[in-house]
């Protein structure tokens, strides 16, 4: 169970000074009531008095609690709708290993990228109506960083999460992350889908291939991005310093014959972060990757009525009791 304003669940701690009130008055009452009816009513009438007044506090701290819980708007479970959407589904798959921080693209390799990113989703909200994005972070394993989202607010700060401590799996998977970027896209083909992947080539683990024959089967169009030169640069350790293997210095340089021979497999398209055009190229792709049709939307449902008609409930019978203790009292 989610809740919009879970703040107002505070309001449901009311509800415990009602019952200590309704449990310490009840006995006083009682004997006072006792005291008045005279003895042969008086045993009956204490009884139908106290009964009635406990009932009356325990549903009046029912009304409290369940009055809270409408106010804080609880939702759970989804419900599907289908809606007539034009736009894209853009899913970015983000390299950010050690290499990416590699300074031969200033300020460095993964800063440049995020760079072509915060324009690219820009771009893409300002060519087409409901355009969404996700953002997957890669590195020896893939994090989600944000699901298919309209916000631009969600989106950025994701973005500014998406470094190398992002995972502390160690090493490059661009399989893991292709196979997730792919998951984030929703359920029906009827929005232009388009997964574009910011890297510079190097992997360590898995087989972006395979992921890249699976984006064909999905029917997604697939774009590679090529950040970095094409001299080996110096990569450095979490400390700032070079890292150090067994030859020295550790070095790295953009694989670019690789990333275009990943993109064909999948018929897709390779950029190279550093030309002037690849700006101007991404936009045009999304553009070109514009849909229109229905699509199937989840959202989670709304509860807060149920208890709203909970609290009208318990406020009606914590009335009823409170009519009868005193009528009671009086028979």
């Amino acid at each position: 169970m989610n809740f919009a304003r879970p703040e107002l669940l505070w309001i449901a701690l009311l509800a415990l000074p009602e019952l200590a009130l309704g449990l310490r008055r009840t006995p006083i009452l009682r004997s006072s009531l006792e005291l008045l009816a005279g003895p042969r009513r008086r045993m009956r009438a204490g009884r139908i008095f106290a009964a009635f007044s406990l009932c009356g506090s325990a549903f009046s701290a029912l009304f409290v609690v369940s009055a809270a819980l409408a106010l804080a708007g609880p939702a759970w479970g989804v419900r599907g709708a289908a809606a007539e959407r034009r736009g894209l589904e853009a899913s970015i798959v983000l390299d950010v290993s050690r290499s990416m921080e590699a300074a031969d693209i200033k300020p460095t390799r993964l800063e440049a990228a995020k760079g072509l990113i915060a324009s690219l989703a820009k771009t893409g909200g300002a060519l087409s109506e409901g355009a969404s994005f996700s953002l997957v972070a890669v590195k020896g394993a893939a994090v989600l960083l944000v699901p298919m989202t309209e916000d631009a607010f969600a989106f950025s700060d994701a973005l500014d999460y998406a470094t190398p401590d992002a995972t502390t799996a160690a090493g490059t998977d661009l399989e893991a992350g292709l196979r997730v970027g792919l998951t984030t896209f929703t359920r029906t083909g009827a929005q232009g889908r388009i997964l574009l992947l910011f890297t510079d080539g190097g992997e360590l683990s898995g087989s972006g291939r395979r992921a890249c024959e699976e984006a064909v089967a999905a029917g997604v169009r697939l774009v590679i991005v090529g950040v970095g030169g094409d001299e080996g640069a110096i990569v450095p350790g979490p400390d700032g310093l070079p890292l150090v293997g067994p030859k020295g210095p550790v070095r790295s340089a953009r694989e670019s014959a690789r990333l275009k021979s990943l993109a064909a497999t999948a018929g897709g398209r390779y950029l190279d972060a550093s030309d002037a055009g690849t700006s101007a190229a991404l936009a045009a792709e999304l553009m070109g990757a514009r849909g229109s049709g229905t699509r199937i939307e989840y959202r989670r449902v709304d509860h807060g009525g149920l208890f709203a008609l909970l609290a009208l409930a318990f406020l009606v019978v914590a009335i009823l009791a409170g009519l009868l203790s005193s009528r009671g009292a009086r028979t």
